[in-house]
């Protein structure tokens, strides 16, 4: 049996899809018939999808709808320690913004707890 070219071992393998899929399902108690309905096609082609290491982005796309779950930010989460992120993506802007509002907010406490006359 040939290996792909995306199968062979590397110094950062990729997640296994199927098995990232499958710990949605378990973790939502989605059975693969209640899957195969929402993404009606059948129950063995649920399986076949749970079995492989990689999927097209067309039916992670799909699943993810399907089973509610942001499959894209799980796989991001598994690149390794240091890996830039895009800048531009939403969750990064918001977590920027998160940042800024917390800092705001920590100052605004100090300056309060300076009227108070309350110390460290």
């Amino acid at each position: 049996m040939s290996t792909r070219k995306y199968q062979e071992k590397k110094e950062h393998p990729h997640p296994h899809i199927g098995a990232l899929v499958r710990k949605v399902m378990v973790a939502k108690n989605i059975t693969p018939a209640e899957l195969s309905r929402r993404l009606g096609i059948s129950a063995t082609g649920v399986g076949v999808y749970l079995n492989r290491s990689s999927l097209q982005f067309g039916i992670l796309w799909d699943l993810g709808i399907a089973l509610k779950h942001d499959f894209l930010l799980e796989i991001a989460n598994h690149y390794p320690e240091g890996f830039p992120l895009n800048e531009n993506a939403k969750i990064i802007k918001e977590l920027e913004e998160k940042k800024a509002k917390i800092a705001d907010l920590e100052k605004e406490i100090e300056i309060y707890k300076n009227a108070l006359g309350i110390r460290k």
